[in-house]
């Protein structure tokens, strides 16, 4: 019976609509090799330096955690924390939390990696968060993000 109640609920969810969970992703292939894709975007600041939407990074630590405020050239302000970090050959990615930002979401991580051999890198960018609105459309928002961002890479490191 538990069951049957559970799969109801979750069937009225479904119904009016209610998101409790998404999950975005955005790949692209980098004419450059790994460790040089690695070098571009595994400093966590470094994104001020790639994506066209941020304007300013700064890193500040709380205790133990690493911790970014990033602004946009809006004049918008993200506060992210670092949640893991790998730079070896076999794992190049980090993940990150954001604390505070302006998008109608909660609960969202994200990870950014970097896979490849010779001199190709697939860049991938995945993020799962909670929207806080039934009929907002934060996932196009944060996948049209990550999207702009790894054009913004793969045109400063091919030189574009």
């Amino acid at each position: 019976m538990r069951g049957l109640a559970r799969l109801s609920g979750a069937l009225l969810l479904a119904a009016t609509g209610r998101v409790l969970a998404a999950e975005v992703t955005e790949q692209i292939d980098v004419k450059a090799s790994p460790a040089e894709t690695w070098t571009a975007i595994g400093d966590f600041c470094g994104i001020q330096n790639w994506h066209p939407v941020i304007a300013s990074c700064e890193i500040t630590m709380a205790g133990d955690d690493t911790i970014r405020t990033l602004t946009a050239k809006d004049g918008a302000k993200f506060l992210e924390r670092l949640v893991a970090w790998s730079g070896n050959e076999a794992d190049r990615t980090y993940t990150y939390t954001i604390l505070t930002s302006p998008l109608p979401l909660t609960a969202y991580k994200s990870t950014l990696s970097v896979s490849g051999s010779g001199e190709t890198s697939l860049v991938t960018w995945t993020g799962s968060f909670t929207p806080n609105a039934p009929d907002n459309d934060v996932e196009k928002t944060v996948s049209n993000i990550y999207r702009t961002g790894l054009k913004g890479l793969k045109a400063k490191l091919e030189g574009m």
